[in-house]
């Protein structure tokens, strides 16, 4: 299928001349690959059923339990927000949820990949959003469910840096570093000036 003429069709900078002409065609499933980076180990699903192995990693089939808010893209220069949530979910993936206490500002990217009839990837899969994950919300009860809300990385922008001019602050960013090792005993100094 050539797409040279059928003005239509257009590649974009996230999107190949081939994937945009694949998109169009009568079966073409668009599919969102996930990997959130809990420090108990990458956990990774995508939107189909089965595994999914793509770029020597392998994503987990969660079909229709996963839901993901939309995907804002905004010209300002402001973060985003982005919720995942997984429901209903069986028991065991509510106590993992409840027991992981070390995902915050870690790592979740997702991609966009088209498959064709057969399965197979028509283009590479490529960015559809990357921040940090932030705070999850887990509901144990007759309809379980956890939410996963994610931050683009210009959050940073909108937190206040707090630092001092203090030895601990210094020795935080630049271990060995003595330059403010003084600062304390220079408040209560008395310095007398010699007198002319």
């Amino acid at each position: 299928m050539t797409t040279e003429g059928d003005p239509a069709i257009r590649a974009t900078p996230r999107l190949t001349l081939q994937a945009a002409a694949a998109a169009t065609a009568p079966v073409v499933a668009p599919v969102v690959l996930c990997e959130l980076d809990f420090a108990t180990g990458p956990f990774r699903v995508w939107t189909g059923l089965g595994d999914l192995s793509w770029a020597g990693l392998t994503f987990e089939g969660i079909g229709d339990l996963g839901a993901m808010s939309e995907v804002e893209e905004t010209v300002e220069l402001r973060a985003v927000r982005l919720t995942l949530t997984l429901s209903p979910v069986p028991q065991e993936v509510i106590d993992i949820a409840l027991a992981e206490r070390s995902f915050r500002l870690r790592p979740a990217r997702l991609w966009l990949a088209l498959l064709d009839a057969g399965g197979a990837f028509v283009a590479d899969p490529f960015p559809l959003w990357a921040g940090l994950m932030d705070t999850m919300e887990v509901v144990d009860g007759p309809e379980p469910r956890v939410a996963l809300a994610c931050e683009s990385r210009l959050v940073d922008l909108e937190r206040a840096e707090v630092r001092r001019y203090t030895d601990p602050d210094q020795q935080a960013e630049y271990p060995g570093d003595r330059f403010f090792e003084y600062v304390p005993a220079l408040q209560d100094a008395e310095i007398r000036l010699p007198a002319r």
